[in-house]
């Protein structure tokens, strides 16, 4: 099977679902029945995050730079004039634009329908092309999501039809960076939450918890995260550190030193930092919706969202009680082990196997 890979979105504007395609990427190529990779690269795109020579260097790797954007209004055209050059059994993206007239099978990934869910949050003009848009994506030959609550939402606010939408959850992959200390953190335990500035995180929740403890905070509150211009405000004597976009360096040092990871988000996908935090062994509170429990069962201790109260009890229980954090410690690595690449790459490959097989069957 010879495929092409949409690795575009391996660049700074795209630190998750960019930390998603290069892992993925490099798991591809460990798979005996993919003959050749051609990675699709922009090269004016922005990339400081990502260490892709060693996708270059692979023998069944080929190089293609395409001078279009990953994601612009002309993004659908280009990418499908590029893949009418190519000679190539399927299509694979970490994003979720279909290339219009491809000539080739296509497979997308759509890791949520946020802008349907929760319309308040995007503007008119952006739901109306959001919408548009996936209705091509209706038409790829499969679509793939991270998890059973985002398939049934996929199901239920668009017309993607069930038998082309496959889960296959997102891995977690070995840390590839040096762990390095960023400026900021204060020199006491903190607390770590990692998430852009948007309102379905729930970063004012966080606020809230750490505004009322105050000075009796038992945890620093460190807050990494793209968003510099709704960063929580600094409360008291400095327990509230926004630190704005890190490193993946940075944010390596923070998931190991952190006592505890927060992920109070309202709707989720997924919930990669859950994952990402018992990778390293941090215990983790998280919000009790379907996505996060659906990963965290057994491992992260669950807190309902947007509740103050409740959020500042379990952060003062849990930064207090050494045993329970020990045994999240080993259930967090546990769980983390469930989901290597390895595991993601193999499932991804079986799909794209069938639509081939499929392919070549009709044109027999």
């Amino acid at each position: 099977m010879n495929l092409v890979y949409d690795l575009r979105y391996a660049t700074d504007h795209f630190p998750g679902i960019g930390t998603h395609a290069r892992a993925l990427a490099g798991a591809l190529l460990e798979r005996e029945r993919i003959s050749t990779i051609t990675f699709l690269w922009d090269p004016r795109a922005d990339n400081t995050r990502f260490d892709l020579a060693p996708l270059r260097r692979h023998p069944r790797a080929r190089w293609l730079d395409v001078h279009v954007s990953a994601m612009a209004w002309r993004t659908a055209h280009g990418t499908g004039r590029v893949l009418a050059g190519l000679s190539a059994d399927v299509f694979l993206s970490p994003f979720w634009l279909q290339p219009r007239a491809a000539r080739m099978p296509c497979v997308l990934t759509l890791h949520d329908v946020l802008p349907l869910a929760l319309p308040r949050l995007v503007s008119q003009p952006r739901r109306w092309a959001y919408t548009w848009e996936l209705r091509r994506t209706a038409r790829a030959a499969a679509v793939l999501t991270s998890s059973r609550f985002s398939r049934d939402e996929i199901l239920r606010l668009t017309r993607i039809p069930d038998s082309r939408l496959h889960v296959i959850p997102l891995g977690v992959g070995a840390a590839e960076a040096e762990p390095t200390p960023p400026a900021g953190v204060p020199d006491r335990p903190f607390a770590l939450v990692v998430a852009a500035a948007r309102e379905h995180k729930g970063l004012d929740t966080l606020r809230e918890v750490w505004r009322g403890l105050a000075g009796e905070a038992p945890l620093a509150l460190v807050w990494a995260g793209a968003g510099s211009n709704a960063r929580p405000q600094r409360v008291g004597e400095d327990h509230v550190h926004a630190l704005g976009r890190v490193s993946p360096g940075e944010l390596e040092w923070l998931y190991r030193n952190a006592t505890l990871v927060l992920v109070p988000s309202r709707y989720e996908g997924f919930g990669l930092s859950l994952l990402e935090a018992g990778a390293r062994g941090t215990p983790v509170l998280a919000s009790d919706i379907p996505p996060l429990r659906e990963t965290g069962e057994g491992v992260a201790r669950f807190v309902p969202a947007g509740d103050v109260g409740a959020w500042a009890q379990a952060v003062r229980v849990l930064a207090a009680d050494t045993n329970a954090r020990e045994a999240m410690h080993r259930a967090g690595l546990a769980r983390a082990a469930e989901y290597g690449y390895a595991r993601c790459a193999e499932q991804v490959e079986a799909v794209l196997l069938d639509l081939v097989r499929a392919a070549h069957g009709a044109a027999a």
